[in-house]
């Protein structure tokens, strides 16, 4: 009996020896949990699968990364945050592949994954080896390991940190980890016989729930009116703070919920859609904006620069012929004070050869030789009495020279004529040329051919080149004041670039040009031409740039003034459908103010075909 009491002894274990098991198995649960959380993606809140390496050296799932960007891009973000520290990502679906993968980590991951399984095969293994085993079902002992599908935590737990529940017992309605299962659940009693199984999804959902006013009552039915779960005494009537509310069962209340949330969710997506369009459109509206607010501030700059070149150009003509003209009254009087200072000078010396002949006369002692140069003094008389006279014919150049100072006055007087002329060219820009100018539709020749130069004249509706390179058109000329306003648009039949070469001309020249002269490049005609892809002002073949060309169709009107004195005021407006006015200018020509006669004429190219506008 001793011996037998002895061996048993010997054969139990030391309470000293278990409670150290316990603390190790309780420090290897929790530093399994807390290793857990910190392999796994914020995101999807699981283990990192496929995980990437962020710029601010967090991590993330591949496919977690990608759901976010998306989600990101529908609701109209610019940029994705690190889910982590919240850091800006410059991230698209498209550079997505180019982040590094934490080799490191997914290591780590694999290697987790595999001691949990490994512990966990050894846990069940000593547990279903006990002579005291739970009743279990024969497919949980076919289940490889703990099921992902259940996200329930252990009940039993204690401390900041719960376990993941392992088990489930039918009889106690009580989920366990493994470390609670065999602290809380003895193997001995009453309890043997309790039915264990994993804690699946589907075994969760079967637990009862307790009424939260009746702790001891299950919930059976569903209150529609509080929206919540009740026990038969929540019902009854005089007793229960549900009594005489909606009564649902508990198919019937899901149901009504599922149908209620899909509506909800119907509508949710309704909204959401709705808030992406309005989105998209609004961001359309904003690029939109951004990109009128560039071309209409390069529009503003160029109309600006060409203002202020047109007014530059006539000041600085301005300058210069009032330079010139200053330069003309300065040679002329410096030339006519030299003419008379030269005079002057030989006078001088007359004067002085006469002064000395008197004195030697005067000086002589002799009664005879005094005599004798009598007849020289007759001639110092003579030269004397012609001085005289010079001066008095000078007296009116003096006066007006010296006392009057009519250089000096005409030189004053170009300084105030400069400032009216130039004024006066000013207000040259501010007159409205339409309201002074008739509108026409030019008179030119029906169809000119190379070997028909004349014939008769008429308003053509369209000009087209025959298939030359270009044809220039000549209309009769002009009676006064006059402005004419041509469509350009793109010639259907002809394929290729449109801003390459030269395309076409319009503006005057004061002699008919024959249908091989180029509008502008000609020296006796100024006009609007485009070449190389430009739109330039040219006059006697020499060119300022005006814009680059817009893609037709195209507008361009030339308002042609003579109501001004030695000069004649060529203005152009270019115009088109999108922006209306998008330039304007005047040039203020001086070279054709003395032609008998000015024409408009035309150039036309294979690329473009050129039509009149009746209505302006």
């Amino acid at each position: 009996m001793n011996g037998r009491v002895d061996s048993l002894i010997s054969e139990a274990p030391s309470p000293k020896l278990d409670s150290l098991k316990w603390f190790n198995k309780k420090r290897y649960l929790f530093s399994c949990t807390v290793m857990e959380e910190e392999l796994s993606c914020p995101v999807c809140l699981e283990l990192f699968a496929d995980p990437l390496l962020l710029p601010c050296s967090h991590s993330i799932c591949k496919k977690c990364l990608r759901d976010l960007v998306a989600s990101d891009g529908q609701l109209g973000r610019e940029e994705t945050c690190c889910p982590t520290c919240r850091n800006p990502l410059l991230l698209s679906q498209n550079n997505i592949d180019t982040l590094p993968r934490n080799l490191a980590l997914e290591n780590i991951v694999i290697r987790f994954q595999e001691i949990c399984s490994n512990s966990l095969m050894k846990s069940k293994s000593h547990n279903l080896s006990s002579k005291s085993q739970f009743l279990l079902n024969k497919e949980d002992l076919n289940v490889p390991g703990i099921s992902e599908e259940s996200k329930e935590f252990c009940e039993l737990c204690e401390g900041k940190f719960c376990a993941k529940a392992e088990w489930f017992c039918q009889q106690c309605t009580v989920l366990y980890c493994q470390d609670c299962l065999d602290k809380f659940h003895p193997r001995r009693g009453s309890l043997s016989h309790h039915r264990i199984c994993k804690a699946f999804k589907s075994t969760v959902e079967s637990k009862p729930i307790f009424c939260g006013d009746h702790k001891s009552e299950m919930t059976s039915v569903f209150c529609d009116s509080c929206k919540t779960l009740a026990c038969p005494l929540c019902v009854c009537d005089g007793i229960g703070k549900h009594a005489g509310h909606m009564i649902l069962t508990k198919d019937v209340a899901s149901e009504q919920i599922k149908e209620f949330v899909q509506k909800t969710k119907g509508h949710l997506d309704k909204i959401f859609r709705e808030i992406l369009a309005q989105t998209s459109k609004l961001e359309e509206t904003k690029d939109e904006i951004k990109h009128l607010h560039d071309e209409a501030s390069k529009r503003v700059s160029e109309q600006y620069q060409h203002i202020l070149n047109d007014i530059i150009a006539v000041l600085s003509q301005q300058k210069e012929a009032h330079l010139n003209n200053l330069n003309e009254i300065k040679s002329k009087a410096i030339a006519s004070l030299e003419l008379h200072l030269n005079n002057s000078i030989k006078r001088t010396k007359s004067i002085d050869e006469m002064v000395e002949g008197c004195k030697r006369i005067a000086k002589e002692e002799s009664q005879r030789e005094l005599l004798e140069q009598a007849s020289d003094i007759f001639t110092i008389r003579a030269q004397e009495m012609e001085l005289t006279n010079e001066l008095k014919q000078m007296e009116s150049f003096y006066q007006e020279l010296i006392v009057e100072k009519s250089a000096q006055q005409c030189l004053r007087s170009v300084v105030t004529r400069f400032r009216k002329t130039t004024f006066d060219d000013l207000i040259i820009f501010l007159d409205d040329d339409k309201n002074k100018c008739d509108h026409i539709v030019p008179m030119m020749q029906a169809s000119p051919t190379p070997s028909k130069l004349s014939g008769v004249r008429v308003q053509n509706k369209c000009l087209m080149t025959w298939g030359f390179n270009s044809t220039t058109f000549t209309a009769e000329a002009l009676n006064g004041n006059a402005f004419w306003s041509v469509n350009l648009e793109c010639n259907s039949s002809h394929m290729g670039d449109l801003v390459s070469n030269y395309i076409f001309g319009v503006g005057i020249a004061s002699e008919r040009l024959s249908y091989k002269d180029q509008v502008g490049l000609h020296e006796k005609s100024i006009g609007i031409i485009c070449s190389s892809g430009s739109l330039q002002f040219c006059k006697n073949g020499t060119s300022e740039f005006l814009m680059a060309l817009q893609k037709p169709p195209l507008t361009i009107t030339i308002f042609i003034r003579f109501d001004y004195e030695n000069l004649i005021v060529f203005g152009y407006k270019l115009a088109n459908s999108s922006w209306g006015n998008i330039l304007s200018g005047k040039k203020l020509i001086k070279d054709l103010s003395t032609a008998e006669n000015l024409y408009p004429v035309f150039t036309v190219s294979q690329k473009v075909k050129m039509t009149f506008s009746r209505d302006v």
